[in-house]
């Protein structure tokens, strides 16, 4: 079959997944506006036709469409008789300020289209060769689509101990359900997830700073996330940075949004972000973590403990996920590390290996995006602190772990850094515009989880009055 026909069938099996996660976003989409509707619901029906074909898989190794698409009907039916609950605080739509005028906003969105189509047509010019989709995703992804006894042939054969076991499966499991809607493995218009995925965090991050800001900053962040070619490139595609930086950005947009109002909808919301996280690669995982321990410290003196429930709502799906890899994969060692590093008697020399990374980031890393860097400076100094402020610490945190684990590497640490560090740091971009585009905004509203009510907003004080 040629391209344009596969590629043809791919975007509606893309649509399809987004119709089915609007079936079930649109019982927890309160406080979301249209362009994060759309990005939440391909999230949720990534999730969900995964689910549907696995299911399917483990009766009949040879699922097609026909099957997934009648699952996805049967549960927009049962998702249409259950009524949206009502009377949840919004937001609302996109406030403007500042008086920008509209050509702007449009003229930052072409930009965004421009940068989006760039990353697209590298997706499509020819078949996915990124090393690790070859030796992890794309092979994990094609051996689940081609063979009966996937799980045996993935975990248990000796020859594969090289293709990460450990590795959530969402990305290899999204690929091979795709595989069976269009009706064969074909590299190249399977590609079209990461588009996809680049499209969804665009309109997360706009969507949510223009929800919080204006319309303005939402076209803003929306050309800063398409522009940030280190990570949408060619050699990213078919890898997990991508979709993870997809999955990093619902965390924080969802998390926030708690923050903000944590009712039903919100902390369901919260939950699916998490599913969607920590089914992408370990290291949503690690920041699921760290945002609930970022939650539990903010609020953990609120009176009747209301963020318990936020808590529960991102680390019950991490236990979960946990739970359900390991009973699939078996017991895996990490041949990445050594732990031993850790022991008191080889402190020194794990000393040394991160006095090498930390010259390795300064040397390469921070020398390469130094302008970028104090760009950003600049612009955090001459800002006040705004609702994305909270953060901070995951972010901080997060580097900080991947450090370590550069430090601890069973290879060379110098050599560790330099293949991974600028993937996964750039995968946190997007996530970290959250931010930068709503510095000085809402503050007031960040500070106390509400139940059903609005943010508690100061009145501005009258002129001449004491502080």
């Amino acid at each position: 079959m040629s391209l344009p026909a596969t590629a043809l069938r791919m975007l509606g099996a893309i649509a399809v997944a987004g119709a089915a996660g609007w079936a079930l976003m649109r019982l927890f989409d309160e406080g979301l506006g249209r362009l994060e509707k759309v990005a939440w619901s391909f999230a949720v029906g990534l999730v969900t036709q995964c689910g549907i074909y696995l299911f399917w898989r483990s009766l009949d190794p040879g699922v097609g469409w026909g099957r997934i698409l009648l699952a996805d009907g049967v549960l927009a039916g049962c998702s249409l008789v259950v009524r949206r609950a009502r009377g949840d605080f919004s937001l609302g739509s996109v406030r403007e300020k500042g008086g920008w005028p509209r050509p702007s906003i449009w003229l930052l969105a072409l930009v965004a289209a421009a940068g989006w189509s760039v990353f697209l047509v590298q997706a499509l010019s020819e078949p996915m060769w990124a090393t690790d989709f070859l030796a992890i995703w794309g092979l994990k992804g094609k051996v689940i689509f081609q063979t009966p006894q996937w799980a045996e042939r993935l975990f248990s054969d000796a020859g594969l101990f090289w293709s990460h076991r450990e590795y959530p499966l969402l990305v290899p499991v999204s690929l091979a359900t795709f595989a069976a809607m269009i009706g064969g493995w074909a590299d190249q218009a399977l590609a079209l997830l990461w588009p996809a995925c680049e499209l969804a965090t665009i309109l997360t991050v706009a969507g949510f700073v223009g929800r919080h800001a204006s319309g303005f900053a939402g076209a803003g962040a929306a050309a800063l996330v398409a522009l940030c070619f280190p990570l949408f490139q060619a050699v990213n595609v078919g890898t997990a940075e991508v979709p993870l930086a997809f999955a990093l950005t619902l965390v924080g947009c969802a998390l926030l949004d708690v923050m903000e109002s944590g009712s039903a909808a919100r902390l369901a919301r919260l939950a699916a972000a998490s599913v969607f996280c920590v089914s992408t690669k370990q290291e949503g995982t690690l920041f699921v973590v760290l945002s609930a321990l970022v939650l539990t410290t903010r609020h953990r003196r609120m009176p009747g403990r209301k963020w318990a429930g936020a808590g529960l709502a991102l680390l019950a799906p991490a236990a979960a996920h946990w739970v359900l890899l390991r009973l699939v994969t078996g017991p895996q060692s990490r041949r990445d590390f050594d732990f031993t590093l850790l022991a008191p008697g080889r402190w020194s020399e794990l000393a040394v290996r991160m006095e090498t990374v930390l010259r390795r980031f300064v040397e390469t890393e921070a020398r390469t995006a130094l302008i970028p860097l104090l760009a950003i400076a600049a612009f955090l100094l001459v800002t006040r602190r705004g609702v994305g402020d909270v953060l901070w610490p995951i972010f901080a945190v997060q580097l900080a772990c991947y450090a370590v684990a550069f430090s601890i590497s069973a290879y060379d640490p110098a050599y560790a850094f330099d293949a991974a560090f600028r993937r996964l740091a750039v995968a946190l971009f997007p996530a970290f515009l959250l931010i930068l585009c709503t510095r000085g905004v809402g503050i007031e509203g960040a500070d106390v989880i509400q139940t059903g009510s609005p943010p508690s907003v100061r009145p501005p004080k009258p002129e001449g009055s004491a502080a």
